[in-house]
This record gives structure tokens, sequence and C-alpha cells, in this order.
């Protein structure tokens, strides 16, 4: 079993992932009233004169998630010569009142950074002779991804990419909590993720799960660019700048049914790049996609060296699933169901998200020859 999140590591995280009001999970309120508690709150939320803190939230989020735990800290004073509110929240409450507010369209609008935190891998008990777990070291450190998105925007200029949807937290919690997954899968891998949008996954696998390469691609050139500027912030350094591995990093635009498009390489040798496994989540959302997403997959089979495609896909329509599905048989491709389900929204310890609709991890492999 994975260790327990403590309710105060639990909120921490929900916070910086900006979580709505209502999915905080706030410590007790006696817990929550001790000075010990707030001034944890403080250092570990709300200090922005602490650079260690960034990315910090939006000030308008900051103020909604402060006035919330400010109330249920006064309905939790049962004696006032002894309960009190620290100094530091009050004085952060002031200021960010003080703060403009922006509009509920500005709000969805708004480019910010977000903070991803991992749920804690499950331990599997494993013989001496079994080999190393190349994410073990990072199981006694919190393993966190940052990403550029827009929360409340659903479709902009023609792409839903600028925010991360639930297939792709529902496959990075597969992939975290699971280090037999990890390893077989994306360990000592080249890695290429298609229709990467904020890059999410992508750049969590570079971080933490030790892949040779990474490649992430998507068709707008913004998404790539914001995914650029991340793989930064995350540590991340060019394909050519680090042979380290889980370093190798590279974000590139690729339209499906054209050619492979990254940065620094012309179209030759974006040809003679070999990928082991391909990562997608989300991309069966029309059904006008599905021949070009399946050409695609053929593509990375034929010319890539591709040798499985793992997509979570959450069934909104199933109809348009069954197309895909079709047409992957057409292709003579082999398509198996992962056995895996989020834990339930009470019960996530990072990576947080929406179970309401069901969300299914396959992986779709070809026949050799």
């Amino acid at each position: 079993m994975s260790s327990p999140a403590s309710p105060l590591d639990r909120l921490v995280s929900q916070y910086y992932q900006q979580l709505e009001l209502p999915s905080l999970a706030l410590p007790d309120n006696a817990t929550l009233l001790t000075p010990t508690t707030q001034h944890a709150l403080y250092n570990r939320m709300f200090n922005d004169f602490d650079p260690a803190l960034w990315p910090l939230p939006p000030a308008h989020y900051r103020m909604r998630v402060l006035k919330l735990i400010i109330a249920r800290l006064e309905q939790s004073l049962t004696n006032p010569e002894e309960d009190e509110i620290i100094d530091d929240l009050l004085e952060t409450w002031g200021t960010l009142l003080t703060h403009p507010k922006p509009s509920a369209i500005e709000q969805a609008q708004q480019l910010t950074y977000i903070k991803y935190t991992a749920p804690p891998p499950h331990h599997h008990p494993t013989s001496d002779s079994a080999p190393a777990d190349p994410t073990q070291h990072e199981q006694q450190q919190q393993r966190t991804t940052i990403t550029s998105e827009s929360r409340g925007l659903i479709l902009s200029a023609g792409t839903t990419g600028f925010r991360t949807w639930e297939a792709a937290l529902h496959l990075g919690t597969y992939l975290a909590t699971d280090p037999t997954a990890a390893r077989a899968g994306i360990a000592r891998k080249r890695v290429i993720e298609l229709g990467a949008g904020t890059g999410f996954l992508g750049m969590f696998c570079a971080q933490h799960l030790q892949p040779r390469s990474v490649v992430v691609t998507d068709r707008e050139i913004a998404l790539i660019e914001q995914i650029q500027d991340c793989a930064g912030r995350n540590g991340l350094v060019g394909e050519d700048e680090d042979d380290t591995p889980g370093k190798r990093f590279a974000a590139g635009i690729w339209e499906w049914g054209t050619p492979l498009d990254i940065p620094g390489l012309g179209d030759g040798e974006a040809k003679g790049l070999k990928f082991d496994v391909a990562l997608g989540a989300d991309l069966i959302y029309d059904v006008d996609l599905v021949p070009l997403l399946v050409a695609t997959i053929q593509d990375l089979f034929t010319n890539y060296g591709l040798q499985q495609f793992i997509i979570s896909a959450t069934l909104r329509n199933e109809d348009t699933f069954r197309t895909f599905l079709r047409a992957c048989e057409a292709q003579d491709f082999t398509v198996e169901q992962i056995p895996f389900t989020s834990p339930p929204e009470a019960e996530q310890k990072g990576f947080y998200h929406s179970t309401a609709i069901p969300i299914h991890i396959y992986r779709i492999t070809r026949p050799t020859a």
C-alpha cells in the first residue's frame, strides 16, 4: 500500500492544483485551530515573500481559499482567551482584499501555472533477485510537475489543450502509483506523447519515471510554446543538451497526417527517430479525428519502431470510442484494456480528478510479422 498523506499535505497539494473550493479537504476544526497548523498554512500556502512557494495560485484563488479557512477558524473559536487566528493569515487576507477582482470571463481565460503533485507509489513486495526499480529513489520525496493552463477554458482557438483533462490525470495516476507499470512501460524507454495539450503526462514521465527520452507533440504552436516554457521550469532540458536518463526532452508540432516537426531537426532527422511507447489521453472526442489518429498510430508502428501505444479515454460518447476500436481492428491492431481504477475522489492523494465519468486505459500493439 502507498504511504498516507497527512491532511495538511493533502490540502496543500490540492491548493496548488487549484481545485474548486468544494473539493478542498481541510483538516478538522480542532487541528485547523492550532497555532502550529495555522503557521504551516501560512508558510506553505500564503507566504508570497518565500520564492520556494512558486508558483502560487492567482490572487483571486488565494483569496477564496483563505476566506474559507478563516471562516472555518472563526467557527472553531470557543475560548476567546486562548483561541486566535494568527496575524500572518489575517494580514494576508487584508492584502488580498485590495487586489482587483477579475471578471468570471477573465478568470476563465487567464493562463496560470499549476503544480500537480503525484500520488505516492504503491509498494509491491519483491524478491531480492528482482531488478532494481528505477523510480525507487523518488518514493521518499514529493513528485511535482508544473504546467501552464487556463483551468476554466474548455475550447479556445479550435483546441481543448489549454487545460489538463481527467483522462491524463487518470493515466498519470496509473503510472505514478504502479511502479511495475512505470518500470515496464516508461523506464529507459523512448517515449512520445500525442495530443499533449499542456504536456502534463510527458513532463511527468520525463521528470520522475526515468525514460531514455521524451518527445511531446501537439498540433498547436501556442501549446508547444507553453510546454517549452514549463519544461524549463520543471528542470527538463533540450534533447541534445543532457544525456541523463529522464532529462532528454523535446516538444514539437505534429498535425496528424503530416510529418513530425521538432525544432532543430529536419524532416530526415525526425524520420530517423525511434520510439518504444506512445502515450495519449482524451484524444478520441470527435469521430472525425479517428481516421487521422489511427493512421498516425500506424505510422508510428511502421516508421518509428513503436512497440505499444497506451491511451486513456474518458467514455463520454461510447459510439465514438467504438468507432475507434473498429478502426483499430481494421488495421489488425491488438487492443487490450489495462485493469486500473482511480481511487474515489475522497481517497485520492495526488493528481486529483473526477471519477464521475468512466475512464479506461488501453494498450494497443501490432502483431509482429
